[in-house]
């Protein structure tokens, strides 16, 4: 990102993204983001070009800040857990209430972009990410059957699994009863069993 979001933004800097921010979201309600172009952008949020180049290098570099700014909301509070299996269980309510807040955008984003491609991939990603994260941060205090990494990769698309179910399939199902199932579906590779590491 041409942007450095890491200093204070601006009251003009603040408007200009939330625009495109909301631009993105209206246009993905349409439909699938390979089809949405920066001038359709620039056209919905207007804005000229050369303001949305000033902050980004193309589409998939807002797409990405999108997707930073909904991170922010689904990382709370589940970084502060050392267990897996918590941090597993917080992430998937996290993405439960991000998900209940925004149901309507969020149900025709998804019907624009099904589940192979970039939007839906890039979730995987960031859930693959944070699973990763916690199976590193304390690599002592757990013990798998299988290596790390798969266990993070299981533990991400469980996740996955469930949130399509529920928003995508349209199941019913609490987040007591996701809880339940997430628990019940990685349960073989706990880290309350102690055996040896690959």
């Amino acid at each position: 990102m041409k942007y450095d979001f890491s200093k204070k933004l601006t009251i003009g800097a603040a408007r200009t993204l939330h625009s495109l921010q909301q631009a993105m979201r209206a246009l993905l309600s349409s439909k699938a983001f390979e089809e949405v172009t920066v001038g359709e952008l620039c056209e919905k949020a207007m804005l000229p070009r050369a303001t949305f180049y000033n902050y980004f290098d193309d589409k998939y570099d807002l797409l990405q800040y999108c997707l930073m700014t909904a991170r922010d909301q689904l990382d709370s509070g589940y970084r502060d857990m050392d267990n897996c299996s918590e941090r597993m269980n917080c992430l998937m309510e996290n993405c439960f209430d991000y998900l209940d807040q925004n149901i309507d955008t969020v149900q025709k984003i998804l019907r624009n972009n099904p589940a192979n491609q970039y939007l839906i991939n890039q979730v995987r990603l960031y859930l693959l990410s944070n699973m990763s994260a916690a199976f590193q941060s304390n690599p002592n205090s757990h013990q798998f059957k299988v290596p790390r990494e798969m266990a993070a990769k299981l533990y991400s698309e469980a996740i996955v699994i469930i949130l399509e179910w529920k928003y995508l399939e349209k199941r019913e199902c609490s987040k007591e009863q996701a809880k339940e199932y997430l628990q019940q579906m990685v349960s073989g590779i706990d880290e309350k069993q102690t055996v040896s590491n690959l």
